[in-house]
């Protein structure tokens, strides 16, 4: 059941990594396009950065 746990949680900083690596794509593309509204998604994608951070290193205090 704990290996289950942890496969979970692995799993899910493994989804909020990728949405942080396609926010990024998505947000230097809009800048490129000369979108107005890209720094909307740069606030987003420093949000996405921290819930990811947040998220390693729970999974890291865990695996000690």
């Amino acid at each position: 059941m704990k290996n289950n746990i942890k496969d979970y949680k692995s799993l899910e900083f493994l989804t909020s990594l990728i949405s942080l690596i396609l926010l990024i794509i998505l947000t230097v593309i809009q800048y490129w396009k000369g979108r107005p509204f890209w720094w909307i998604l740069v606030l987003v994608t420093i949000l996405m950065a921290a819930n990811s951070y947040l998220k390693y290193k729970k999974i890291k205090k865990e695996s000690r």
